[in-house]
């Protein structure tokens, strides 16, 4: 009960913050429907054209391109929010009050970051919107509750990054970069804009290797072809193997950074 309460101060808190940019809200939604008219304009030039590489995800490339941009969202939040976290607590001088606090820090940083997933879910639902009542993207066949499950792993796998980037952060005082190099890679090579099937071997080798392909792999064929859990089993398994190997790994480096900084005394330091 108390972490709810505190979860719940947290995002009230952002809520509060947020509400005072109203203008950048309404910005932001306008700049969604750009974006999302933009990539329905680009695939009415691909009409009639026979794209083998789309077949998967039913031929089209609209509906297969709005399911990329949706949800590819939730990397970016969790790559950024985290180390926004630590970072603007180094600049406030607030880290070394935070981590003298009775909630641990791990708490502080998840609790930081609930409402800009919660943003970045409501975004998704905008776009999805979109693209059903505009540009009539049918999900009526959509397994929505498979959908919630993989979105589920997702979060958990891209978290990881994220508190990877903290660790960064956190240790040298600076904006992580690979934070940058994550997300290049992954709208690289991670099938946002076009189906990984059409990179070379190496360059499908290495996108089975971004936990962003087997998250938007399955959200399609899940959200446009009403496949079952079972059919996007190997995504699933991708999901869970890139959390199993990243979050050991992720939790461990933010350990050490903490520890290192509390050894020099740096935590007031930025």
């Amino acid at each position: 009960m108390i972490f709810l309460r505190k979860c719940w101060a947290f995002i009230w808190k952002d809520f509060v913050t947020a509400l005072s940019y109203r203008l950048a809200f309404f910005a932001h939604l306008l700049f969604t429907f750009f974006m999302v008219t933009s990539f329905y304009f680009f695939g009415r030039m691909l009409e009639g054209a026979t794209i083998e590489s789309l077949d998967p995800y039913g031929g089209a490339y609209f509906p297969f391109v709005i399911v990329g941009v949706a949800f590819s969202s939730y990397l970016g939040v969790a790559v950024r929010s985290f180390s926004d976290t630590i970072r603007s607590a180094q600049v406030l001088g607030t880290l070394e009050a935070l981590l003298a606090t009775p909630t641990p820090v791990g708490q502080i940083i998840v609790m930081s970051s609930i409402y800009s997933f919660m943003a970045t879910s409501i975004r998704v639902v905008v776009i999805l919107i979109f693209g059903w009542l505009i540009f009539d993207v049918s999900y009526a066949n959509a397994n929505w509750i498979a959908a919630f499950l993989v979105l589920l792993l997702t979060i958990i796998s891209f978290s990881f990054l994220g508190i990877l980037s903290a660790s960064i952060v956190l240790a040298f005082k600076r904006i992580d970069p690979s934070s940058w190099l994550v997300q290049g890679l992954s709208y690289l090579f991670g099938g946002v804009y076009y189906p990984v099937a059409v990179l070379p071997e190496w360059g499908q080798w290495l996108a089975n290797l971004l936990p962003i392909t087997h998250s938007l792999e399955a959200m399609r064929k899940l959200l446009l072809l009403g496949a079952s859990l079972s059919d996007v089993a190997g995504s699933i398994l991708g999901l869970i193997v890139f959390s199993v190997v990243a979050g050991p790994l992720s939790i461990g480096a933010f350990l050490l950074a903490l520890r290192r900084v509390k050894r020099e005394g740096s935590l007031s330091h930025f």
